[in-house]
Parts: C-alpha cells; sequence; structure tokens
C-alpha cells in the first residue's frame, strides 16, 4: 500500500469518525428536554460555527499560499491592467465572494490591486471615485525615476471593460511600510492580521498575507470587510433569532450583526475614528456576558434579559489562525430550540456527509502532494551514491520534519559532490560504499603509474603573471585529467606543474598498461589542442613529457590519523617519475619501461630508446618511446622489433 493510500485512507478515517460522532450526538439530543436541547443545539451550534470559521480562514490561507507561489506573481514581467498577475489576481477575487481585495506589494514598490467595487455604496464609493457601473478597481504602482510612487486607477465593468483610467498623484501609498507586509515578511510564512483601517475606504478589514515564494521579493495580501462580513456572512446567524458575536483578544468586534450601526459611531467618535469595541456593547445583553466573563475557560448559560425574554448564551476563545484568535459569543431566546431540535438534528447530519464528501478530494490532494515531496527526497538521497550535483535548492515543505529532512539531504548532497571534486571519484566513490577503508594502511597490488611534467615550466613561471598562470595551468590541467579520467585513471595529485595518476586501483582493471598508454597518448593530443589555444590567447605553449611504469606497489592510505591520502608508494612510482625525466635526455615525449612494452608491444607502436639505470635505481632497464595505438583492420608498416644493431646503435 503505497504512502499516499496509507495517509488518505487516514484521514478519511479520523474524518468519517468524526463526522460519526456529530451524528451520534444529534441522535442523542432528541431524548433531552428543551433546556437539555438548547445547551446541546447551542454546542452543536458553537461546534459548527467554529469550524466553519475555521475552515473559512483555512480556505481564505490556501488561497493566499496559492497565489504566493504562483509565477504570474512570483515572476512577472510588468504589472499593467493586461499582465497576466492582474488576470490571476482578478480571477482570484471572482473565485472568492468573501474577499474585498487581493493585492501584491514588491520590494522596489510596485503594488497591484483588484478591488471589488460593485457592492459599495455611500461614502466608501465616494472616496474610491468609483463611476457607477463600475464592478472592479485596478490600482497599480511604480516607482518611478526620482524615487516616488506612481499610481494608476482602472476602473471595469463587471464584464472586464475599462470605463475609467485616472492617474493619481501624491497618493502616497507604498506597500512596504504597510504592516500586512512587513509582518508577513518578518513572520517568513502567512499572517493574518488583527482588525484594522484600510488605507483606502477607511472601512475594518482583516487581512491574509504571505510572502512571495520565488525569484521576486514581496507580499501577497487578501482583504476581508468586516462591515460586508457581518452582513454576508450565514455562519454568523443561526435559528430564527440566533446570532453569534466575534471579538479578538483586545476587544475589537470582529463581526456583529448591528455592526454597521457600531461603525458609524465608532468612526464618528470625539476622539478620533476607531474599530468598534466590546466597549461600545455596555448595556446589551452581549456586554453583560463579556464583563462577566473570567477569560480562562468557556462560558455558557441562560440570562433573563429586561425584554422578559430567557437567552441561551456560549461564550469561548478558539484559535482561528497561527496569528488570530477569537472570541465566539453564541446568543439564542429560549423559544428558539423546542420547535427547532429536529430540524438542526436534520441539518447536522447532512453537514456531517457534506464534510465527509468534501474531505475525500481535499484528503487526496494532501495525500498525493506529501508522497510527491517524499519521493523527490527519496531521488536525491538516491543521487548521493552517484555524487550528482545537487539542485539550487532543497526540496521545501510546510511540515517541519520533511523540510529538515529535505535541507539535510540536499547539505549532504551538496558535500558529496563538493568532496568528489576535491578527491577522485573513484575513491569518494569507494569510501560510500565501504570498499575502501578510511584506516591508515594498505596492501600490495599491481599497478601502472603517470608521471606528467611540462618542460621549462620554471622559467615560464618566472616570466609569467601568477594570476594568469594559474588559470592557464588549470586550463591544462583540465585538459589532461578529462583524458585520464576518461582511461579509468586516478588523478593521485598534482605536483606543481607535473600529474601523477595510477591504474589498477582502487578498481581492478585487466587492461591497465593499455589504459595508461592510450591515455598518455591521447594527452598529448589534448596538450597540443590547447596550447593552439594558448597561442592564439598569447600565452606561451605547455610541452609535456610523459613517464609510464608499471609494477607492484602498495596502494592505500598514507597520512595521519586526522589527515590521509589514498595514494601508491613503491620503486614502480619512482621509476615512472624517472622515465618522465629521461624524456628531456633522448628528446622524446613519452617513454615507457620495458616492463610495459612487453605488455602493451603487439597493440602500440613502440621505438627502443636505450638501456639505461635511471637516477637512483641499480637495475639496468630498457626504454622505449611511445608512439601510437595499432587500429585494428589498418595496414601499419611500423615494427616493434628490435635488431641487434639498433641495440648496438643505442
Amino acid at each position: 500500500m503505497t504512502f499516499r493510500l496509507t495517509l488518505t485512507a487516514s484521514l478519511m478515517l479520523m474524518i468519517g469518525a468524526l463526522a460519526a460522532l456529530l451524528i451520534f450526538v444529534q441522535d442523542r439530543t432528541l431524548k433531552l428536554a428543551t433546556d437539555e436541547a438548547a445547551t446541546s443545539t447551542m454546542d452543536g451550534v458553537s461546534a459548527r460555527t467554529i469550524m466553519l470559521l475555521r475552515e473559512q480562514v483555512a480556505n481564505l490561507s490556501r488561497a493566499t499560499r496559492t497565489l504566493s507561489i504562483s509565477p504570474s506573481l512570483t515572476a512577472p514581467s510588468e504589472l499593467d491592467v493586461g499582465s497576466p498577475a492582474t488576470g490571476l489576481v482578478k480571477g482570484a477575487l471572482i473565485e472568492w465572494p468573501a474577499l474585498d481585495s487581493i493585492y501584491v506589494g514588491y520590494g522596489d514598490g510596485r503594488w497591484l490591486q483588484v478591488q471589488r467595487v460593485e457592492g459599495l455604496k455611500g461614502e466608501q464609493r465616494q472616496r474610491l471615485g468609483a463611476p457607477p457601473n463600475a464592478s472592479f478597481a485596478i490600482a497599480l504602482v511604480h516607482p518611478n525615476s526620482d524615487g516616488g510612487l506612481a499610481t494608476t486607477r482602472i476602473f471595469q465593468d463587471k464584464d472586464g471593460k475599462q470605463i475609467e483610467r485616472r492617474e493619481i498623484l501624491g497618493h502616497g501609498y507604498d506597500p512596504r511600510e504597510r504592516v500586512w507586509y512587513r509582518s508577513a515578511l518578518k513572520a517568513g510564512e502567512l499572517v493574518v492580521s488583527a482588525p484594522y483601517l484600510s488605507f483606502s475606504l477607511g472601512v475594518p478589514m482583516i487581512t491574509f498575507s504571505a510572502p512571495l515564494q520565488g525569484k521576486v521579493h514581496g507580499v501577497v495580501g487578501a482583504d476581508l470587510k468586516l462591515d460586508a462580513y457581518s452582513t454576508s456572512a450565514d455562519i454568523l446567524k443561526f435559528g430564527d433569532d440566533g446570532y453569534v458575536v466575534l471579538f479578538d483578544s483586545n476587544g475589537t468586534v470582529i463581526a456583529h450583526r448591528d455592526y454597521a450601526s457600531m461603525f458609524a459611531r465608532s468612526s464618528a467618535d470625539p476622539a478620533g475614528p476607531r474599530l468598534p469595541s466590546t466597549l461600545d456593547l455596555a448595556g446589551s445583553l452581549e456586554g453583560k456576558v463579556i464583563v462577566d466573563w473570567d477569560k480562562s475557560s468557556r462560558t455558557r448559560g441562560k440570562l433573563r434579559w429586561t425584554d422578559d425574554n430567557s437567552y441561551f448564551y456560549r461564550l469561548e476563545s478558539i484559535p482561528l489562525g497561527p496569528t488570530l484568535t477569537a472570541n465566539v459569543l453564541l446568543v439564542a431566546v429560549e423559544q428558539e430550540f423546542a420547535g427547532s431540535i429536529r430540524d438542526l438534528t436534520f441539518r447536522s447530519r447532512i453537514f456531517a456527509l457534506a464534510s465527509f464528501l468534501l474531505f475525500i478530494p481535499l484528503a487526496w490532494i494532501f495525500g498525493t502532494r506529501m508522497s510527491k515531496k517524499i519521493n523527490a527526497i527519496t531521488d536525491q538521497a538516491a543521487r548521493l551514491q552517484v555524487m550528482g550535483a545537487p539542485p539550487p535548492k532543497p526540496i521545501g515543505s510546510f511540515i517541519r520534519e520533511l523540510q529538515t529532512l529535505g535541507g539535510t539531504i540536499h547539505n549532504a548532497q551538496r558535500a558529496i559532490w563538493s568532496f568528489a571534486r576535491l578527491a577522485p571519484r573513484e575513491i569518494v566513490r569507494g569510501v560510500l560504499d565501504n570498499s575502501i577503508s578510511t584506516e591508515l594502511g594498505g596492501a600490495r597490488q599491481e599497478i601502472t603509474v603517470l608521471f606528467t611534467d611540462v618542460q621549462g615550466f620554471t622559467s615560464l613561471s618566472e616570466a609569467a603573471d601568477p594570476d594568469v598562470l594559474m588559470q592557464q595551468t588549470s586550463r591544462y590541467f583540465t585538459a589532461l585529467t578529462d583524458v585520464i579520467i576518461a582511461q579509468g585513471g586516478t588523478v593521485d595529485k598534482f605536483i606543481g606543474d607535473a600529474v601523477m595518476a595510477f591504474w589498477n586501483a582502487p578498481n581492478l582493471q585487466e587492461d591497465h598498461c593499455d589504459r595508461a598508454c592510450r591515455a598518455a597518448l591521447l594527452a598529448k593530443e589534448a596538450n597540443q589542442r590547447i596550447n593552439r589555444q594558448f597561442e592564439t590567447e598569447g600565452l606561451p605553449p605547455f610541452y609535456t613529457r610523459f613517464g609510464i611504469h608499471g609494477g607492484e606497489a602498495v596502494v592505500g592510505n598514507l597520512g595521519s590519523a586526522e589527515r590521509m591520502n589514498y595514494t601508491v608508494l613503491g620503486n614502480v612510482v619512482n621509476l615512472a617519475a624517472r622515465l618522465e625525466g629521461l624524456n628531456k635526455q633522448y628528446g622524446t615525449d613519452i617513454l615507457i619501461s620495458e616492463d610495459i612494452f612487453t605488455r602493451v608491444g603487439n597493440r602500440f607502436h613502440c621505438r627502443y630508446v636505450d638501456s639505461v639505470v635511471a637516477k637512483g635505481m641499480v637495475a639496468q632497464t630498457r626504454v622505449y618511446e611511445l608512439l601510437r595505438e595499432i587500429q585494428p583492420g589498418v595496414t601499419d608498416h611500423g615494427s616493434n622489433a628490435q635488431s641487434s644493431a639498433d641495440i648496438l646503435n643505442h
């Protein structure tokens, strides 16, 4: 069973259990008396209200997060009425009728807002200067050359046709200075604001804002207009006369059935315009319940009021988001419950079923996204073995554990990839799969060693600019090592202008002598090509000499417990180095030992040079010049045969 199916099934089991529990509770309420039914109904309504509130906040949060990762907003070419960013924002606003406006602000001062104006009346419409038949207002802010922020406002009808385009001077709106922008950037995630008075309309708002997740620096925001929300949100009313009051931890009223009149009074406060507060409810039933609440836990009860009616109430505090806590007060007259308990039970069942059906695709989508993230992380973990280059950034997730795992895998991949550039890849691979020990010591093994050196490099280095010489030498080394690695060689070290490489370790190679000889010939050709580039650029050419010898050596880790090097030791290394030096004496490019000649003589053309006792050696060895590789099927009159006369001549 896949992770996606397992996660989806678990979520559906939990949701199904929750729906079944809700139906069971509602069935039990049928057996209760009126007071008990009232209490249970208020509990159910509270749970429904809180659930829907959280669902609305979650949906708006999800919509804001979705916009924050949209390529149309995270990498816009230009903000204009016809740009993809404007089309996306307008489409999202139409999709979410509860929102008043959606906007995005950028770090360079640009700002795009699409605002719904068809429902605005009176002073709010006048503040925008909206034409009578306008349905949408699009505001664009662009920084100009003198550092100012030029504002353009376009009004469109419901079909998207432009009615009026207006340039506004001295508007002075800088999104970077707004609380919604700064708080989202500081948090680094979605933020739900406390209620505040909007800049353009001067009405109470709550903003959902999230930082853009892309190439540009900015924040996307969505406004919920509280006066419109209080009149349009169905969850703020229940039954015939039941209603809900929402206020935050500071006492600011978020929703109330008489919100419009409350705001009219608070905005005309002699001390200055302000948001409606629970203090404005003094003398009312809601004010009495709120004043008596100790805020430590939820409270519920029954209160007889001055109109000779008894009211049931319930008040509790709930988190609606990471930065928003709401206090929910439900109030209903006693007569509300006697005749409506059965209807409420039926609606609760329908709601539970609808919620269950709604969560099926949501759970599947959530499981799919989680599965894709885990598969992506698994793929990156698999790339550790092949030492592939890491992606530009780690795999991200809103789940902290997956975010941490993705970052850890990314760091490990970068570390191994970097390590493979500082040490031979085959050695790094051997350390990773534990085929090469990380303990000091080695073992005797037959290998072939190649030494190279640049003719007259000391004189070149004395006359050259150090920086230029460093770049030239690096290009030269790249040309040679690419050939060596392509032939399966292990580049042991760079010694000044010299390269030491060996074959048949750490991986065994039956044709290691052939590989070394072929690498030398191909490296010579690569050297000639890079020299032509050097001469074109006015740089001195590098003429390379090669020495190759094979035999038994000690292969393993040499150094200290804190720092070691995988290398080879033995006479085979010394003789290869001496052979490279003998090229200068004989005017040759590639010299090989008799041991190498014996193994490759029928596959490579070689020329006998001399019998010598190399410096530091005792035994005499015959030396051959490696000329070229014998191509199968090609007639070549060259010969490796040695006559006695040839030997005497040498």
